[in-house]
């Protein structure tokens, strides 16, 4: 180890360091020089104490600094990066799968030559991630995907020694992005081996599919598809659109060259809900290399997302038919209608006896003055969990309804209220409400409408939108007004008479009665709960050995990202058993869950959002695993991309079968001798105690003396 002097921190002169180091001298002598008493000897002692010490505080206060170096050796450090993916497996042409893959490997691993003493090849392989390797033996060649950039941008953030990188791969991206532009960001050159074959073999594949991934029930969907010809010009080719192995629809296309990519399309009709599963499929044509990718899967979520409405009308009246044609003449709406007569008779028939499958349940003049108690209590009872739209009709006992249905209600009515010709007036302060954002036309002049005008008030948490004008006065009795209890929606319309402004001449009229009951119907049949926990895998459909991943974000009740929260995903099939996981918390509320080698098949997954004993929320889903292997989609080398690779890095592009060549290259540009390394190490002197404890053993050195002469 050698120490060198590198100088003093303060920025002070050479000239004005030497003049105070003579100063201090000068000092310390001009002190002792006319002390009587004193022996020459004792003289020259307590001058140079007294100097010493002056030098050594100086010096501090200068703050000098030394350096202490030392050389260290290393080896020449080498990174190995392996492709660990299924498609290095493939046997074509001169080579043949593993088998030259590990000739590879053992040509790029040093011997016991002399030449390679100071050389170190470190191993990692990587697929969808890079990882380290013990031994190059450790190759599983399991990988379902090949992201290289994923692999070299891990590599860039643990490289430490290593002088260069060799890379060893087929260069067939199957994931991630293009990794040019992190090999041109590289500190070190990538050597690339390319492994695998060029040559095109005769093969049909199914390359891409497209199509939305949700769709409406009862609805048409668009399917395309891209089919590769490989080898077979003026050649039949049939695909097929299947379910479950059936042949759905079909179609020929004509191949006109040796080699092409054409489109096909299908219009499926989706008459089934849930996720259902179909699949691309060309049969196989006589000389295919291999039939594995003439398949590929597709998953379509078909949702029914139909508002179902159960209308009940207890009375005869214009605004019945209105109503009922509105909704009716909605695509998005499934309506059931019901008309009593008496009793609990009703025209179309029972009532429904699943109210749970109902998204909304209109009553219009609930309950008739003739409708038996028992009669109205069973209504409200069966109806009583579900979203409500009350509407008013003449006959209709409104007094009864907050008995019938008691906290529920938007309005309280008291024993003697009336109906009365009233128009109605927008309540300024609700005009943000989502039932009235839409278009107001400046001028609306509607024809007047049956209302109460007194007796009747808004329960507390109702919002009135709407109010009664009589005579042209704003009265204080609500025309319109919505509730939210719990998971529901009530709202009521207390009048009737809306079928004249269903009639207008004025289109303006017309179009914003149609707004109103239209946003009432929506509004109302919507649950007002938000979703705390946001829980779907990555893609519908997963392909055979690829990871399943799923994500999710978590709130708590204030809307907050939830950080400390625990998910349990239960994962199973018709196929396996049941499977509890626990998500892993990324931090912010995102949670993520990677589950592996999971068979072919229609998973179904319920997932549960705690903190403590406290259930946040839960939601559930299924997602699809099938379809070909998408590493044997393309087994053609990319030479393109590896020559690239190691252009934009410095570095040089070698095919399997010269793999040999590259030690020897490597050692013509780097060498193989040992490395000399010089480290180097600064030290302030004043952070060392010695120099005080020096200092004041100087100091007590010449107390000790003066006390012995009595000069102290």
């Amino acid at each position: 180890m050698d120490i060198h002097f590198e100088g003093f921190q303060q920025s002070i002169s050479l000239f004005w360091v030497v003049l105070l180091l003579l100063g201090a001298m000068g000092l310390s002598y001009w002190t002792y020089r006319h002390v009587e008493g004193l022996t020459p000897l004792y003289r020259r002692l307590l001058t140079t104490l007294r100097a010493l010490s002056f030098i050594i505080l100086l010096l501090l206060l200068l703050n000098p600094v030394i350096a202490l170096r030392e050389n260290i050796t290393h080896p020449v450090r080498i990174a190995l990066l392996l492709d660990n993916s299924q498609s290095v497996t493939v046997e074509k042409g001169d080579y043949s799968g593993t088998d030259s893959y590990e000739s590879v490997i053992g040509q790029l691993m040093p011997g016991n030559e002399e030449r390679f003493a100071n050389l170190v090849i470190e191993p990692y392989a990587f697929d969808s991630e890079l990882f380290p390797l013990e031994s190059s033996l450790d190759l599983d060649y399991e990988g379902t995907r090949t992201d290289i950039d994923q692999a070299l941008a891990e590599f860039m953030d643990i490289m430490e020694r290593e002088e260069t990188i060799i890379l060893v791969s087929d260069g067939i991206v199957t994931s991630g992005r293009d990794p040019s532009s992190i090999a041109s960001r590289m500190p070190v050159p990538i050597f690339t081996i390319g492994i695998g074959d060029t040559a095109r073999h005769n093969d049909i594949v199914v390359q891409r599919v497209s199509n939305n991934p949700t769709a409406s029930l009862n609805s048409t969907l668009t399917v395309e598809a891209s089919i590769l010809n490989e080898g077979f010009p003026d050649q039949d080719i049939e695909v097929q659109l299947r379910r479950n192995d059936e042949v759905l629809h079909d179609t020929t296309i004509r191949s006109s060259e040796s080699r092409s990519v054409q489109q096909v399309r299908f219009d499926l009709a989706l008459e089934e809900e849930g996720l259902q599963q179909y699949q691309i499929h060309v049969p196989e044509i006589e000389g295919e290399w291999t039939t594995e990718n003439n398949t590929r899967y597709f998953s379509v979520d078909v949702r029914d997302d139909r508002i179902r409405v159960l209308h009940l009308a207890y009375g005869i009246h214009p605004d019945v038919r209105n109503i009922r044609h509105f909704l009716r003449e909605d695509q998005q709406i499934s309506l059931e209608s019901r008309t009593w007569i008496s009793h609990d008779r009703y025209v179309e028939g029972d009532l429904p006896d699943r109210p749970d499958t109902l998204d909304l349940v209109i009553l219009q003049g609930f309950p008739h003055v003739d409708l038996p108690s028992d009669e109205a209590s069973a209504v409200s009872d069966r109806f009583g969990d579900n979203a409500l739209m009350i509407m008013g009709m003449a006959g209709q006992d409104v007094t009864r309804l907050s008995s019938l249905f008691p906290g529920l209600m938007p309005l309280q009515f008291e024993s003697d209220h009336a109906w009365y010709e009233t128009r109605f007036d927008l309540s300024s302060d609700q005009s943000s409400h989502a039932i009235l954002d839409f278009e107001l036309p400046d001028d609306l002049r509607m024809n007047p409408v049956m209302g109460g005008i007194r007796h009747v008030s808004p329960n507390s948490g109702a919002h009135v939108l709407l109010h009664s004008v009589y005579r042209g006065n704003v009265t204080d009795a609500p025309l319109l007004a919505v509730r939210s209890i719990g998971d529901r929606h009530v709202s009521h319309l207390h009048g009737f008479g809306f079928y004249r402004w269903a009639q207008s001449t004025r289109d303006e009229n017309r179009i914003f009665w149609e707004n109103l009951l239209n946003n009432i119907v929506k509004w109302t049949a919507a649950s007002p709960d938000e979703e705390l926990l946001e829980l779907s895998p990555a893609d519908p459909v997963f392909q055979i050995g690829e990871p399943v991943l799923i994500n999710a974000f978590l709130r708590n009740e204030a809307g907050d990202p939830e950080t400390n929260g625990v998910i349990e995903l239960e994962l199973e099939s018709d196929n396996t058993e049941a499977r509890r996981y626990v998500m892993s918390n990324e931090g912010g509320g995102r949670y993520q869950l990677e589950i592996d080698n999971l068979p072919e098949g229609t998973y179904h997954y319920q997932g549960s959002a705690s903190r403590g004993d406290r259930e946040i929320d839960n939601r559930s889903g299924q997602f699809v695993i099938g379809g070909v292997n998408r590493e044997f989609l393309n087994t053609v080398r990319d030479n393109e991309l590896l020559e690239q690779l190691a252009r934009l890095s410095g570095g040089v592009f070698l095919p399997h079968d010269r793999a040999g060549e590259l030690l020897d290259m490597l050692e013509d540009q780097l060498g193989f001798d040992e490395r000399v390394e010089t480290v180097s190490q600064s030290f302030a002197l004043h952070r060392h105690p010695f120099w005080f404890i020096l200092l004041i053993v100087l100091l007590t050195l010449e107390w000790s003396i003066r006390k012995y002469r009595t000069l102290a």
